[in-house]
C-alpha cells in the first residue's frame, strides 16, 4: 500500500460530516480511503447513497465492504461514469493538492452535482506559521510525510487561492472554516490568540480549512 503512516486510509473525516446536511443525499466522496468517513455520513442519516473513488487498490477493496459502490480509478484520467445532477455532495478530504490540474477536476465534478448541490473540501494551508518559519529564517522546504508540506502535494494553496480554485467552477463558496473549529483543545488556544490579534493572524495559525461551496442554478 501507500507509503502513508498505518491509519492513514481508515480516517473518519469527522470535520467533513459535519458540514454535511441530515437527509437522502447521494454522495460522492473523492479520495475514500477504506470508506470510513462515507459509513458515517449513512450511520448519522445524512446519506442514502455513498460512492466512493479510490487509487489506492488495498484500500479501496476494503471501502467496497462498506459503502455503496467505489471505483479503484485515478480521476483525473478516467470518465466518470455517472448521470448528470446526480449528486448532492461531493466530499474530498485533503485530495485537491495531489493533482495536477485540480481547476479542471472542479469544474469536471460540477456536471455531476445537482444545481444548489455541495461541494465540501478539506486544503492544506501553505501560510501556515511553520513552513513560513522554515522558508523565511532558515531558507528551508523540507517536504515530510505529512502536513502542509506532504511530499505527495502537487499544489499548494492559501485561503485566498483556496476560494479561487472553488469559485472557478459555477459555485460559490458559503462556508470556509478553519480545521481548529472542529477540535477543541486546539480550537480554544487559537481562538484567543486571534481575538487578541484581531483576527489578522488567522490564516499564519491555521494549518487547513474546511470549506462548502454551492453549485449555482445556471
Amino acid at each position: 500500500m501507500h507509503k502513508k503512516k498505518k491509519g492513514y486510509f481508515g480516517n473518519i473525516r469527522q470535520e467533513l460530516v459535519d458540514l454535511v446536511q441530515e437527509g437522502n443525499n447521494k454522495i460522492l466522496e473523492i479520495g475514500c480511503g477504506e470508506g470510513n468517513t462515507g459509513k458515517v455520513l449513512k450511520e448519522q442519516g445524512k446519506a442514502i447513497e455513498i460512492v466512493g473513488i479510490e487509487i489506492i487498490y488495498e484500500a479501496a477493496q476494503i471501502a467496497k465492504r462498506k459503502i455503496d459502490k467505489v471505483l479503484n480509478i485515478d480521476v483525473e484520467k478516467t470518465e466518470l461514469p455517472f448521470d448528470e445532477g446526480y449528486f448532492d455532495y461531493v466530499i474530498m478530504g485533503d485530495v485537491l493538492e495531489h493533482l495536477y490540474d485540480p481547476w479542471l477536476l472542479v469544474r469536471k465534478l460540477s456536471r455531476f452535482i445537482k444545481n444548489g448541490g455541495y461541494i465540501v473540501v478539506s486544503i492544506p494551508n501553505i501560510r501556515h506559521w511553520k513552513v513560513l518559519k522554515e522558508l523565511v529564517l532558515k531558507g528551508e522546504w523540507k517536504y515530510s510525510v505529512e502536513g502542509p508540506l506532504d511530499d505527495t502535494h502537487l499544489r499548494f494553496f492559501t485561503k485566498k487561492s483556496m476560494i479561487s480554485l472553488l469559485e472557478s467552477g459555477p459555485f460559490t463558496v458559503s462556508r470556509i472554516i478553519p480545521v481548529s473549529k472542529f477540535r477543541p483543545n486546539l480550537g480554544i488556544k487559537w481562538s484567543m490568540v486571534n481575538k487578541l490579534t484581531l483576527g489578522l493572524l488567522e490564516e499564519f495559525l491555521e494549518a487547513q480549512y474546511i470549506i462548502e461551496a454551492k453549485k449555482l442554478c445556471l
